[in-house]
C-alpha cells in the first residue's frame, strides 16, 4: 500500500525523531546487534538503529515500496507480502512493526504476527486503535486484541515505551499510544530484562487500551466542527425543538 508522497512530507521528519527517542535505549537494554523493520515504509527505524551502530539489519514492504526514498541500503529491503508467512530464513535479535498491522486484513491479522515472532524474540509493535483513522486503515484494533494474537504464540506483552515517552511531544501520539514491547516467554534472559526495565520505569501504565489525550483532542475538534456544520444546516424549529437558539 502506497502512502501519498505529501504523508512521508508531513510526517518524515518527526517519524525520524520519534525513532530516534525510542528505539536506541531499547535496542542497549536487550544488547540487540541485528534487526529487522516490517512494513519499513522510508526505514527511519531502521536508520536510526544503524545511526548507533546496528549494521545487521534487514527492512520488508510490499512491491508498492518506492525504493528511490529509502533511507537505508537498497539490498537490505525484502520485498514481501504481509498476509502470507514470511520466509526469511534467518531470526534477529529484535523485529519492529509500528503503524503497519492496522494495514493488514483481519484475516491475516494472526499470519503476521506469527511471522514477527518467527523473526525474534523480542518485538517492537503497535498498531492504531479503533477510529484513530489513517490512510488505509483496515484492520484498527485495541492493543489487547494484538496482545492476544502474541499471547498465542507465546509472547508477554511490557510496557517499556508508554510510560517513558508519554508527555514527549517530540513523538508521534500514536506510538507514545500504541506501542508495546513483546518477548518470548522461553527466552529467559530477554524475560528478565524486560520484567526489570518495566519495573524500573514505575510499571506499565493503568490502562492498556488507552488513548492519547492528543488523540482525544483530534476527536473532539473533528466532532465539535462537524456538528457546528451540521447545525448551522438545521431550520430554526429543529433548533428550538433540541433546545438550542432562543425566541418562536
Amino acid at each position: 500500500m502506497t502512502y501519498p508522497a505529501q504523508w512521508h512530507q508531513t510526517y518524515g521528519d518527526k517519524t525520524g525523531a520519534s525513532a530516534r527517542a525510542i528505539l536506541p535505549p531499547l535496542l542497549r537494554l536487550f544488547d540487540a546487534h541485528s534487526l529487522l523493520e516490517v512494513g519499513c515504509g522510508n526505514g527511519h527505524w531502521t536508520q536510526s538503529a544503524r545511526d548507533v551502530g546496528i549494521d545487521d539489519y534487514n527492512v520488508v514492504d510490499g512491491p508498492w515500496n518506492n525504493r528511490e526514498h529509502l533511507l537505508v541500503e537498497n539490498d537490505r529491503f525484502i520485498e514481501a507480502n504481509l498476509s502470507v508467512p514470511l520466509k526469511l530464513g534467518r531470526r534477529y535479535d529484535m523485529a519492529i512493526c509500528l503503524e503497519v498491522a492496522e494495514h493488514v486484513q483481519q484475516a491475516s491479522a494472526a499470519t503476521l504476527v506469527a511471522s514477527l515472532c518467527d523473526a525474534a524474540d523480542v518485538v517492537l509493535f503497535g498498531a492504531a486503535i479503533p477510529l484513530q483513522g489513517g490512510y488505509g486503515h483496515i484492520n484498527e484494533q485495541w492493543p489487547s486484541w494484538w496482545r492476544d494474537l502474541f499471547a498465542a504464540r507465546g509472547y508477554r506483552a511490557f510496557d517499556l515505551v508508554r510510560p517513558r515517552h508519554w508527555d514527549d511531544a517530540s513523538i508521534h501520539y500514536w506510538y507514545r499510544q500504541n506501542t508495546f514491547v513483546y518477548v518470548r516467554e522461553s527466552d529467559a534472559a530477554a524475560l528478565a530484562t524486560a520484567q526489570e526495565a518495566e519495573r524500573e520505569s514505575g510499571g506499565a501504565l493503568a490502562l492498556f487500551d488507552a488513548v492519547h489525550p492528543e488523540k482525544y483532542i483530534e476527536m473532539a475538534s473533528y466532532e465539535s466542527i462537524a456538528m457546528k456544520k451540521l447545525l448551522r444546516r438545521l431550520p430554526g424549529w429543529a433548533l428550538r425543538r433540541i433546545g438550542i437558539g432562543g425566541g418562536d
